[in-house]
């Protein structure tokens, strides 16, 4: 049976947790990162009105549209409905769905992805606002720009890093056979939080689930060995890629 370490920030780490407890799941949360709103959101206003049908808003992250939610409701603004919009993911895009926004979504849900869609899709765009921590993109906003798009981003939350004890640490070792990983920061931070030689060998054995080829490739340049691609970041992706590891790769995990 899985015994999961779920690493994502809150609130979505606790929703994990929970959805994977609700599913027979022995499950832990230890955020890695901790969210917060960033000053730029002041610019959120000005830059809903600049929208217009050859404009695109791509949204990185839940975390990028509750900042900006809670920001407009704040102010009592809402999303606008005559433009375009993209997020990332099936997560992201649930995110959205629930302020009355219905964006697209890629098939493959990352940069290449969403870069796909919108050369097979959405043609007509002039300008793309890419909504977004304090980095991260650079890539699609290079392709983006090359053909002819102007990009601009929008910093709408700050990350910062969570430190663990090392009895914490010791606990996941004893209990954990399982990580659920979202982005490059948190699996960077987990690696450097277990950076003995005993506790490297501990992570590198556990099945790792992340939500896209580029963390995978990730991954195993940071030299995890049983890594689970999971259809998105949402919890349900991570039940599913769960129930349908086989019992060898459930089983990997021997502790050191």
């Amino acid at each position: 049976m899985h015994q999961v370490l779920v690493t994502r920030p809150q609130p979505n780490n606790q929703r994990c947790v929970t959805r994977l407890q609700a599913n027979g799941y022995t499950a832990i949360g230890a955020p890695m990162l901790d969210i917060t709103t960033s000053e730029q959101l002041s610019q959120l206003p000005a830059l809903l009105a600049s929208l217009d049908k050859h404009s695109l808003l791509v949204a990185v992250s839940q975390y990028a549209i509750e900042s900006c939610q809670s920001y407009l409701q704040q102010h009592q603004l809402s999303w606008p409905q005559t433009t375009h919009y993209l997020a990332v993911g099936q997560a992201t895009a649930e995110c959205w769905r629930q302020y009355g926004i219905t964006p697209m979504v890629p098939q493959r849900q990352d940069s290449e992805g969403m870069l796909q869609l919108i050369q097979q899709q959405l043609s007509g765009i002039k300008t793309a606002y890419i909504l977004r921590g304090q980095q991260g993109r650079e890539w699609l906003a290079e392709q983006l720009q090359a053909q002819g798009i102007k990009v601009n981003y929008l910093s709408c939350y700050q990350r910062h890093l969570i430190n663990y004890t090392q009895p914490q640490l010791e606990q996941w070792q004893s209990q954990i056979n399982t990580i659920v990983a979202t982005s490059g920061e948190i699996l960077k931070h987990l690696t450097t939080l277990m950076s003995s030689a005993q506790q490297a060998a501990w992570l590198r054995k556990t099945t790792l689930l992340v939500p896209s080829q580029r963390l995978q490739n990730y991954a195993v340049s940071l030299g995890f060995e049983h890594i689970i691609l999971c259809n998105g970041a949402s919890d349900q992706a991570c039940v599913e890629a769960l129930a349908h590891t086989p019992p060898l790769a459930r089983n990997q995990h021997d502790p050191e």
